[in-house]
């Protein structure tokens, strides 16, 4: 077990990450409506996706999984708190596809042509 690779193994990134929202959780039901409602998505959307862009900005294996969870939470919460109606499907591929040619252009620049 101890052969794991460290794609498997969880970063600081995460645990800090985990602790913002934890925060913001005991907050929450510490002191009820003190947040609008909606706003813990909100919270855990962006401190996955922020997550997510501290690792693939330090060169560490970013998951694409839990880019799509953010983007679900984070759009679930201001549909929320915004009262808007944003339809999910189209955000997610956009967001995807922008994640994706970065992801892509920095192939390109490690001289990288063929994946």
């Amino acid at each position: 077990m101890e052969n794991s690779s460290s794609k498997d193994k969880s970063t600081v990134y995460g645990a800090i990450g985990l602790a913002v929202f934890l925060i913001f959780f005991g907050i929450s039901y510490l002191i009820p409506n003190f947040l609008p409602e909606g706003s813990m998505f909100i919270v855990a959307g962006s401190l996955i996706l922020l997550v997510n862009l501290v690792k693939s900005l330090k060169d560490l294996d970013w998951d694409g999984l839990e880019i799509l969870f953010g983007i679900a939470f984070l759009i679930s919460g201001l549909n929320k708190v915004l009262k808007l109606e944003i339809s999910f499907v189209p955000v997610v591929i956009i967001i995807l596809a922008i994640f994706y040619l970065f992801k892509n252009i920095k192939k390109l620049k490690d001289g990288q042509i063929f994946s």
